[in-house]
């Protein structure tokens, strides 16, 4: 797996074990994975979660008007569609921008229902 330095840009084959560029000579816990191909896949497949989490939050939603409930639960789970809507867009936006990846942290691996990490 390809590493990136934060500070110069300089790609490694893995990330040095004292974490200092051999090329800039800085030292940074902060180096970026570089590999497009995964980051990629992990931004699909978060779009594939919220594309699922709409269309429940909207027939929740729709069950909701067609019955007449006035219960709370039903119509908090249609707020789920804001913040789906909202990483949804942030992914598709990343994926067009191929040529202006840099490079991505670990912390991208889970969505963002799971604590708002990828939002």
């Amino acid at each position: 797996m390809k590493s990136r330095c934060p500070e110069c840009g300089y790609i490694a084959n893995s990330i040095p074990p004292t974490h200092k560029c051999p090329e800039c000579g800085s030292f940074s816990h902060d180096w970026l994975i570089y590999d497009w191909d995964s980051f990629a896949s992990i931004k699909r497949r978060h779009l594939n979660y919220n594309v699922a989490i709409i269309c429940m939050a909207l027939a929740g939603m729709l069950t909701a008007l067609g019955v007449g409930s006035s219960p709370v639960l039903p119509w908090m789970l249609a707020l789920l569609l804001i913040p789906a809507m909202i990483s949804g867009w942030r992914c598709r936006r990343q994926l067009r921008a191929q040529s202006q990846y840099q490079g991505h942290k670990a912390g991208i691996m889970f969505p963002w229902f799971s604590g708002f990490e990828g939002l």
